[in-house]
């Protein structure tokens, strides 16, 4: 039968003898439970304990503050340093991630000035192409029309001939020394043909141009000196020694 606790017994045969010595006899013959059983004691074990878990309940209240000022519930800042460490695992592969960047870095560097290189050459390719489909075709078609030398005057009107954008559009303009377009006195352009025109008027290129005269000074040629006389093939050998004689005087 399980001892139940009472203030009062009138005898202690009825409680168990090893809680008989937290009953006192007090007045009127009646044992009570004892007050001072507790301070007669050793309870320095319960207080360690109890200071201990004083303790634990203070680490447990900082630590629930430290998570709710995080917002964040213990499991998943417990995922977020899972997938920190994971990328910091992944950054360290190899012996030195760093280099493997800059190596990397590199080849793509490469790679662009590599493509940037072939793509200037296929540029440099196609303005040649238009630089003798705008100005060759042209300086050519001018020199045969003012009757001059390609073979000797082309080189040189290439020289002063650039091709320029201008409004979308390739344009094939005379430059002068500096590089710049050159104006024909009326408000336009030099063109390539009157480019070609100034060549045959000056000095030094004329000679390239074809003559527009029989001798070059615009007179006929008179009779050669010593030259027979019409309808010398008619007289005889000692009449033509005497007209050839007086022909030379």
């Amino acid at each position: 039968m399980e001892f139940e606790w009472q203030q009062e017994l009138d005898a202690l045969d009825i409680v168990p003898e090893k809680f008989r010595g937290l009953y006192a006899k007090g007045e009127g013959g009646k044992f009570a439970l004892d007050p001072d059983v507790f301070k007669r004691m050793d309870h320095s074990g319960l207080t360690t304990a109890l200071d201990k878990e004083r303790k634990n309940s203070k680490a447990l209240t900082a630590a629930q503050a430290a998570w709710l000022k995080l917002g964040k519930t213990p499991e998943d800042v417990e995922k977020s340093l899972g997938e920190l460490k994971a990328a910091l695992a992944k950054a360290q592969e190899g012996k030195d991630g760093a280099a493997n960047f800059e190596k990397l870095k590199a080849d793509l560097e490469a790679g662009h000035a590599k493509a940037l290189g072939e793509r200037d050459t296929v540029v440099e390719r196609m303005r040649a192409s238009l630089h003798k489909h705008l100005v060759d075709a042209e300086a050519t078609a001018a020199l045969a029309e003012l009757k001059g030398s390609a073979v000797l005057l082309l080189p040189h009107v290439q020289k002063h001939v650039k091709v320029i954008e201008e409004g979308g559009s390739f344009l094939a303009r005379v430059v002068d020394a500096e590089g710049d377009p050159r104006g024909n006195g009326k408000g336009g352009f030099l063109t390539i043909r009157e480019f070609v025109t100034e060549l045959k008027k000056d000095a030094n290129f004329a000679r390239a141009f074809d003559s527009t005269s029989a001798s070059g000074s615009g007179t006929q040629p008179g009779p050669r000196t010593g030259a027979m006389p019409s309808g010398s093939d008619k007289l005889n050998p000692t009449q033509r020694i005497s007209a050839g004689l007086a022909n030379r005087k």
